[in-house]
């Protein structure tokens, strides 16, 4: 599996990483609460997180395996 992440930036707001992964900012926080967090605390840092290329390249392969589920 090829995982192409840009570079250029060094971090992401939830926005940004939702439109590198070509998915919608909900889709992603859902899949972060799916896969990511512990409930209730990490839901409540939702809006402040930021993400690295690498963070982006383990949630494209999160998705992934997701999808082939």
């Amino acid at each position: 599996m090829l995982v192409d992440i840009p570079t250029s930036k060094s971090e992401y707001n939830i926005e940004e990483a939702a439109h590198v992964l070509d998915m919608s900012a909900a889709e992603l926080r859902s899949l972060l609460i799916r896969h990511v967090l512990d409930e209730p605390d990490g839901v409540r840092h939702l809006p402040a997180m930021r993400f690295r290329p690498a963070d982006l390249i383990m949630l494209r392969l999160v998705c992934g395996a997701s999808e082939s589920s």
